[in-house]
């Protein structure tokens, strides 16, 4: 042998074979234990108390109570009008009155002609599903109470007629 054959790399260490794959191996168990540790000891984001769940159940039960059995209490009933029909009638009839025929009566002595719209005359009640239409030198006013139709015209009635008699109306 020469001695170029027995010529080592200068890495080459005079450890034994696979001892470096050893330790190499030896070290990747340590750094995976103390990873292990290490999620051991960490917490994780806390979850809802334990209080919480007992009312959660009771809940469910209650709102499952209320949506198949509905108690009487808990149904509510449509808004019905305490008052009999002829109240309803008489009261609707006082209010156009009021905020109707009034206004329009006042449109024209301080403009000397009619409103061309009740909003002209500042009355409310063309939101309110009133018609009013002028013909000749008169006005008409229609409305419908409960599918029942009511109709005031200048020219045939006065407003007294139109509400029913009531006294101390003016004009």
């Amino acid at each position: 042998m020469s001695e170029k054959d027995d010529v080592q790399p200068f890495h080459a260490k005079g450890t034994a074979p696979g001892q470096e794959a050893a330790d190499v191996v030896a070290e990747v168990l340590a750094h995976a234990a103390e990873r292990e540790q290490a999620v051991k000891r960490q917490t994780g984001p806390k979850g809802p108390p334990r209080w919480m769940m007992p009312i959660t159940v009771n809940l469910g039960l209650l709102a499952m109570y209320f949506l198949f059995a509905q108690p009487q209490w808990i149904v509510m009933s449509p808004l019905d009008d305490p008052r009999a029909a002829p109240e309803v009638i008489q009261a609707s009839r006082a209010g156009i009155y009021f905020d109707g025929i009034m206004r329009i009566e006042q449109f024209l002595d301080a403009e000397g002609r009619l409103p061309a719209s009740l909003i002209e005359a500042g009355s409310t009640l063309a939101n309110q599903g009133v018609d009013y239409a002028v013909v000749d030198n008169a006005y008409i006013l229609t409305f419908s109470i409960d599918g029942q139709n009511f109709t005031f015209d200048s020219a045939t009635q006065t407003g007294a007629d139109f509400v029913g008699g009531f006294v101390n109306l003016p004009g």
